[in-house]
């Protein structure tokens, strides 16, 4: 039997999936996370987090251990850099083929179903990236909270606490998010506040998480809220358009004539936040296709996995394994 691993390695979890030649899943792990590697004691916790999913994977299929079993292909994709991460995966995983990607390579992947299309990441950075009918790949954003992260929870929370600060200068519009953010953060000055966050006891993760306290308080109806949430909408449009403008027609002949572009991420769960991004985006290419992933970033890496031998799965092996996610997501279908 030939065997297929795909990999999504994130900040919280990783899930692997282990299918054989004929796309048949045969199982899927979960553990836990595997990025940092640049961090002390990130290696180790990389080569123990994969080892425990391959032993986990391989065992829930009825097969031999790791050192016993040699994979066709292995896609793993992975937040961050790739080249620390794949030597670290080359010792462990014996297979074939071994792909390391960065984890919007295989979210695309997954989003779009392995075929030309963009996806739109935002949760605590930002990221799009984009494949034509050709092959060529296009990466926009994702330059981290320093220098880019446009549209991000970390850029929305930063600028909710710039508003705070803007309104105590006299110079900001009166805004709900000051009082919210005082009681969320236990702090009633703007100076102890920004204290905590120049110290480092509030990392960017943590100014993160305030954008669901601006989507709150934009819910009931603050315009300055509001228009932080619609300007990352703008912002994270303009990443896709920047793919779309470069690496695709005006026009597309084929098919229905329509690009697909998905999107992933926490921020995408605001209303408000996406409104904006869609309508953004439609203003500018009317014939983008709007849609919410049709398969998880860990089949995305499945599909690459057997790419990377030259074996694409039909339409029908992936639509089965997107009637699974769906009954999965909810058992009720």
């Amino acid at each position: 039997m030939e065997l297929f691993f795909g990999v999504d390695g994130g900040q919280t979890s990783t899930r692997a999936v282990l299918a054989d030649e004929t796309g048949s899943i045969l199982a899927g792990v979960t553990a836990g996370p595997s990025n940092h590697t640049e961090e002390p004691g990130g290696p180790a916790r990389l080569e123990a987090v994969i080892q425990v999913c391959l032993e986990k994977a391989l065992a829930a299929a009825g097969l031999a251990k790791p050192e016993r079993v040699e994979l066709a292909a292995a896609c793993f994709g992975m937040t961050g850099e790739t080249e620390i991460k794949r030597r670290i995966l080359a010792r462990i995983v014996r297979a074939r083929s071994l792909l390391v990607v960065h984890d919007s390579v295989n979210a695309l992947a997954g989003a779009t179903g392995g075929e030309p299309g963009v996806i739109v990441i935002a949760g605590t950075g930002s990221v799009a990236r984009g494949v034509n009918a050709a092959g060529v790949e296009m990466r926009a954003g994702g330059w981290g909270h320093l220098f880019g992260d446009e549209g991000s929870a970390y850029w929305i929370g930063r600028e909710a606490v710039r508003a705070v600060a803007a309104q105590f200068d006299g110079f900001g519009d009166p805004t709900e998010l000051t009082p919210a953010l005082f009681e969320r953060l236990d702090e009633d000055s703007p100076y102890d506040l920004m204290a905590r966050y120049h110290s480092g006891e509030w990392s960017h993760g943590h100014l993160a998480g305030l954008a669901v306290c601006v989507n709150e308080i934009a819910q009931k109806g603050d315009r300055v809220a509001r228009m932080i949430l619609e300007n990352a909408g703008n912002d994270l449009a303009r990443l896709a358009l920047a793919i779309i403008t470069h690496h695709f027609p005006p026009t597309l002949a084929a098919g229905s004539g329509k690009l697909i572009v998905s999107y992933s991420g926490g921020v995408f769960e605001s209303q408000i936040a996406f409104s904006s991004f869609r309508d953004s985006l439609l203003r500018e290419s009317p014939q983008a296709a709007i849609r919410a992933p049709l398969l998880p970033s860990v089949l995305g890496s499945l599909i690459l996995a057997y790419r990377s031998v030259g074996i694409t799965v039909p339409l029908a092996r992936r639509a089965q394994w997107r009637e699974a996610q769906r009954e999965e997501e909810d058992p009720k279908l």
